[in-house]
């Protein structure tokens, strides 16, 4: 009868293995009494709300963490956009941190007037419309524009009051591309029902994150459930514990004011059609 029920109780999940940057690599472990205070922390938040065993690898660089995560050896590991290239078949990011005072990474797309090439070399010179001056209307549409392939591109940029009068600039030939958060290009190019195409006479260009120098990643065969799971945790962090989330969020960047999700391409630039 013991028999029986320990075998339905199954075995117990696989530890948990994080890559912590440290001196030198070693084995997974639990972290020692002498780590600090916020990789303590970091780590007993976790071990509280995971199903399992949670552990600390020492590694040595991004790239040793990526490759850990390329071959099975982590589950879980800080990756920046030069180790990712050559794990990201294998590898995928999951989570960035939002700075203090800034917003999240929010889409942008790009557009012209259909039937016009949008190739930074036709466009040289050109005029390109932001909707308004505010930071999501013109500081992230810019950034991203830049990364894309599009610095130094136009000759003259021109800040409308707001989306309407961007796209109506477009339209009128007073400007050549417009790049607008995605929320407000949905607010005038999605109709009220399938059918509806109020931005038929544009062409999206493209559609793009601002780009992510680092993340927290994980591994692609990783359980969709276990990387929800992590999510939770690491996005409530900044409320709950303060002392672990500093500690976690350190690496990813100065002044973080909390965790959020990242998409699985944030180590690059994504260009849709």
């Amino acid at each position: 009868m013991v028999v029986c029920a320990f075998g339905l109780m199954g075995a117990a999940p696989a530890p948990f293995r994080i890559g912590v940057i440290q001196p030198a690599s070693g084995p997974c472990a639990d972290p020692p009494s002498s780590a600090p205070a916020g990789e303590r922390a970091y780590f007993d938040l976790l071990n509280n709300r995971m199903d399992r065993k949670v552990l600390a690898c020492p590694v040595t660089s991004f790239a040793e963490g990526a490759a850990g995560l390329a071959a099975g050896r982590l589950d879980l590991a800080l990756v920046d956009d030069v180790s990712y290239p050559a794990v990201r078949t294998t590898v995928r990011a999951a989570m960035t941190v939002r700075p203090q005072g800034s917003g999240a990474r929010v889409p942008v797309v790009a557009a012209v007037k259909a039937g016009r090439d949008g190739s930074p070399q036709t466009l040289k010179g050109g005029v390109v419309a932001f909707g308004g001056a505010a930071p999501y209307s013109l500081a992230l549409p810019r950034t991203v524009l830049a990364e894309q392939g599009y610095a130094g591109v136009f000759g003259r940029e021109l800040v409308a009051q707001d989306e309407v009068e961007a796209l109506k600039a477009v339209r009128s030939g007073k400007a050549d591309a417009v790049a607008l958060e995605v929320g407000a290009w949905q607010r005038q190019c999605r109709g009220k029902n399938p059918k509806d195409e109020p931005c038929a006479d544009l062409k999206l260009l493209w559609r793009a994150r601002p780009h992510a120098q680092r993340a927290l990643a994980v591994r692609r065969d990783l359980p969709d459930l276990v990387r929800y799971r992590l999510l939770g945790i690491h996005l409530a962090m900044s409320l709950e514990d303060k002392t672990a989330f500093a500690w976690a969020a350190a690496p990813l960047g100065a002044a973080a004011a909390s965790f959020e999700p990242a998409e699985s391409l944030a180590l690059e630039p994504a260009r849709l059609p």
